[in-house]
């Protein structure tokens, strides 16, 4: 079993904004998956910009070229985005489209140079579909006992969470290791964003470089943020958090801060705070737009500049998840939850999304 990440590309039938995949290796010879039939393929249309609904219909299937890969989607995880582009449109430009960013899969065909090969991989379509090809560089394998279910909550949220943290455009930190050695860098990083998979990555991912993880999220999920390993958690809707973070911060040395939720209050707040503390005055967004809202002589930047995929950032990462899952150093948070099977029940997916969700991340089985 391994896990992929993707960047965005089109094509004419296809526009995939970010996608992130899981799969389990077949132990057949390349001679017997080269001589498989044809699969049917399907997907989960989004017909025109804002539908209110995706249809389910047939998708064309694509074989392997050099140093890819043919996927089966296994189980599917919904993320904001989907939501988003139902709602208001942005992202895609070109209809019928396939929305999507998690899944879960099988390998069912391969290229020849990828027999020998555990390195991963990035997708030219979009998750909603049964069938995905799938390049290199970024797959991760996934260890025994791990569900799909559980092991999809992973890509995107690294490949997020890590695109903000160590690109030289964006907070440009140490990259993690396996061995971890908590707090060895001697700074703080502040990490404000709920319990998202990308904060749940991202706490994860600087613990193990090393930093000290300085959380803010809703007091109801204190105790699954701090089994991520941060070093202090403050609850967001303190009346006086600015104040109670700025005196915790005293004397500290401050790496800059992670903002991964659409609230302009916390990014204020998150301005006002590494203006009063000194040290480096950058804020990491996953927010579109975000650049236009630093304040105090704070820089706010995101990752959408950044090609974290194609980097050699990407390449070590990738590699350190490689490690870390098979260590088990690394949770699968937030949790799942199974909420339909079958392409059919991605659009109930979404549409729960939508009404909002805490702590977990919503899953089809297919």
């Amino acid at each position: 079993m391994i896990i992929g990440s993707v960047t965005s590309q089109k094509n004419s039938h296809y526009y995939q904004y970010q996608q992130s995949v899981t799969w389990e290796a077949l132990a057949a010879p390349f001679a017997h998956l080269e001589s498989r039939m044809t699969p049917t393929n399907r997907a989960s249309w989004l017909i025109s910009k804002q539908s209110s609904i995706n249809i389910v219909d047939s998708a064309p299937y694509t074989s392997p070229s050099t140093n890819e890969l043919v996927i089966k989607t296994k189980a599917i995880a919904i993320n904001p985005a989907d939501w988003v582009v139902h709602k208001l449109g942005v992202l895609i430009e070109d209809y019928p489209a396939i929305l999507g960013c998690d899944v879960a899969r099988e390998v069912v065909e391969v290229d020849h140079h990828l027999l020998a090969s555990t390195a991963s991989a990035t997708a030219s379509l979009a998750w909603q579909i049964e069938y995905v090809v799938l390049k290199t560089p970024t797959v991760a394998k996934i260890p025994e006992g791990v569900a799909y279910e559980d092991a999809v909550v992973l890509p995107l949220g690294i490949n997020t969470a890590a695109s903000c943290l160590f690109m030289e455009q964006t907070l440009g930190l140490e990259a993690p290791s396996i061995a971890g050695h908590k707090g060895k860098q001697g700074k703080a990083l502040l990490v404000w964003g709920g319990s998202s998979s990308v904060e749940s990555c991202g706490v994860q991912l600087a613990v193990q470089a090393g930093y000290d993880v300085v959380a803010v999220a809703s007091e109801r999920n204190h105790e699954m943020v701090k089994t991520l390993g941060t070093t202090v958690f403050f609850d967001q809707k303190d009346p006086i958090l600015v104040d109670r973070i700025v005196d915790y911060l005293r004397g500290k040395d401050v790496a800059g801060a992670l903002h991964v939720i659409n609230d302009d209050t916390a990014l204020e707040a998150l301005c006002e705070i590494l203006d009063r503390s000194g040290g480096e005055k950058v804020i990491a967004s996953v927010i579109p737009g975000a650049e236009a809202k630093g304040k105090d002589g704070v820089q706010v930047v995101t990752n959408y500049a950044t090609d974290f995929s194609n980097s050699g950032m990407g390449k070590t990462i990738w590699g350190w998840l490689n490690q870390a899952m098979e260590t088990r150093i690394i949770k699968y948070m937030p949790q799942s939850e199974v909420v339909g099977k079958g392409l059919e029940d991605v659009q109930k997916a979404v549409d729960m999304l939508a009404k909002g969700v805490s702590a977990k991340k919503l899953v089809v089985s297919i």
